[in-house]
């Protein structure tokens, strides 16, 4: 992969706190009339990110205090921390439709996908059985 010519990765879901202080307020993207069975999804999808970077300390929760997780989760165009999928879930945090948007055309993609058994089936030598 050519690094010079990939975009950054799109932060989302850090929040205000005592070392950031101008950063977004969770309370202001609280919205409990989110249709459930999205939210839920988009839930889903925070939590299967690939891990990007792992820290030593805890994240705590801004609404409830809960330890949040110590890793950083990637899509590989966002970045979010593991623990937003708790605020998804216990707190009616809705992220801007542009994440929302994003999430849900990779899932239709994937779902839409078709599969390419031959492949993977190339990959046993036919004399042997094991792997070539």
């Amino acid at each position: 992969m050519d690094h010079a010519d990939s975009q950054p990765l799109r932060l989302i879901g850090y929040w205000a706190g005592s070392t950031a202080p101008d950063w977004p307020d969770p309370k202001n993207f609280v919205d409990a009339t989110w249709d459930r069975l999205e939210r839920e999804t988009i839930a889903d999808y925070l939590r299967c990110g690939f891990i990007h970077r792992a820290f030593g300390g805890l994240s705590t929760c801004r609404f409830c205090g809960r330890e949040n997780g110590a890793l950083e989760l990637s899509d590989g165009v966002w970045l979010w921390p593991d623990g937003l999928a708790h605020y998804v879930d216990d707190h009616d945090v809705r992220l801007p439709a542009e994440f929302v948007d994003h999430a849900l055309e990779y899932l239709e993609k994937l779902g839409d996908a078709d599969r390419d058994v031959a492949w993977w089936r190339a990959q046993t030598s036919p004399a042997s059985g094991k792997p070539r």
